[in-house]
């Protein structure tokens, strides 16, 4: 049987995930590098190694250096990566240089091309082999102690949430000149830190909705209604349970897309997922699986009547006109209804059997529900194909 639908995941859907695993495993990291802080015989120097070699994994770096303000005008270099780690134990003017422009302005300073930015001097950059770069004073006493120098050989090269692993980063390596100056932890480093630790774990807590959730409606989308699914298979064939798929999408979508547009088609789906959500039971799960195709799992039915009685609910409720801009729009909706009859099937063709009734139900004049049969759909899907 040819396939009406593709089933992948968007592009954006996968890129997101990725995002949300990279946070993750930043968040980890920090947190483990704040953990070597509080070892009893900490010693500062191995510390500050250890930050600029954990930088160089956690950022787009080639090339890190942590630099400590020795004197007015010196800096000494104290722990780097990559070809700048031949630098460490050295000491240069801090004047006409960018670390020194760090600390004389007090501000992170972030350079997308260093060619091209006037605050930088190319022949220093050069020498750093740096096209982009990010350079983050950490202080102690409220004082600059010194600046961490992330670079990189590429242009546009580091991200915010490079950025705020960099502040994290200084926080943290300022801890450590705190201690070895035995003045203890700073209050305003504490609260910076804080804050860039509660801003990362914000953005990861939006990333993992973000990856499990549609973007337009909000809905759950594709794979963790499968995760859903799975579970409440394997929950039905131990406990004998009867659970049920709706398979439905918006009737003549597609020409309404193409009269009105798609910002309009996005209202429809929007308001049609949002009168959807009402019509279940808190238990039921509905998920967009993309385009106007949504899904829905009955869990825990007593009797098929039961998934009937909110079939007829749904179709009666589509059928109240949608105001969108201001206008009524009238639109139906079509249903294709699978039980779980067979303990070993399998999700995808559970699916498969609520998206063949569902095409049943279409061909049967639309807006109505259609419980699958294996013989009347056997019959139809031959002629569709």
């Amino acid at each position: 049987m040819t396939k009406r639908r593709s089933s992948n995941p968007t592009k954006n859907q996968t890129v997101k995930a990725c995002e949300q695993q990279e946070l993750i495993n930043h968040l980890n990291r920090i947190i483990n590098i704040q953990d070597r802080l509080n070892e009893p015989n900490l010693k500062v120097n191995d510390f500050i190694q250890i930050a600029a070699e954990q930088l160089q994994q956690l950022t787009h770096a080639t090339g890190t250096l942590i630099e400590t303000l020795e004197a007015e005008d010196k800096l000494r270099y104290r722990g780097g990566t990559g070809h700048l780690e031949k630098w460490v134990g050295q000491s240069c003017d801090k004047n006409d240089s960018i670390s020194g422009l760090c600390i004389s302005t007090h501000q992170i300073i972030r350079a997308d091309d260093v060619e091209n930015d006037p605050r930088i001097n190319p022949q220093e950059c050069r020498q750093l082999q740096a096209r982009s770069l990010v350079v983050v004073p950490f202080f102690y006493e409220s004082h600059i102690a010194g600046v961490i120098k992330v670079i990189s050989n590429n242009l546009n090269a580091f991200s915010d949430i490079d950025l705020q692993t960099i502040r994290v980063i200084a926080g943290l390596v300022g801890d450590a000149i705190a201690r070895l100056k035995n003045i203890g932890q700073l209050k305003v480093l504490s609260k910076e830190k804080t804050h860039a630790l509660d801003d990362l774990r914000k953005t990861e807590k939006k990333l993992k909705h973000v990856a499990r959730h549609d973007y337009l409606t909000g809905l759950p989308n594709r794979n963790m209604f499968n995760e859903q699914l799975t579970i409440a298979l394997a929950k039905a064939k131990r406990k004998k349970q009867l659970i049920a798929l709706m398979y439905l999408d918006i009737d003549q979508f597609k020409d309404i897309n193409d009269t009105m547009g798609h910002a309009y088609g996005d209202k429809l789906l929007t308001a049609f997922a949002n009168r959807l959500k009402q019509c279940l039971r808190a238990s039921d799960i509905a998920a967009r699986f993309g385009g106007d195709e949504f899904i829905l799992l009955l869990d825990d039915l007593k009797e098929v009547q039961d998934a009937i009685v909110i079939a007829n609910k749904i179709l009666q409720a589509m059928r109240q006109p949608f105001t969108l801009n201001s206008k009524p729009a009238s639109v139906t909706t079509s249903i294709g209804i699978a039980f779980l009859r067979d303990s070993d099937i399998s999700l995808d063709d559970f699916i498969r059997q609520a998206d063949q009734a569902l095409y049943v139900s279409k061909n049967s004049g639309r807006n109505t529900f259609y419980i699958y049969d294996n013989d009347l759909v056997m019959e139809q899907t031959q002629v569709r194909e």
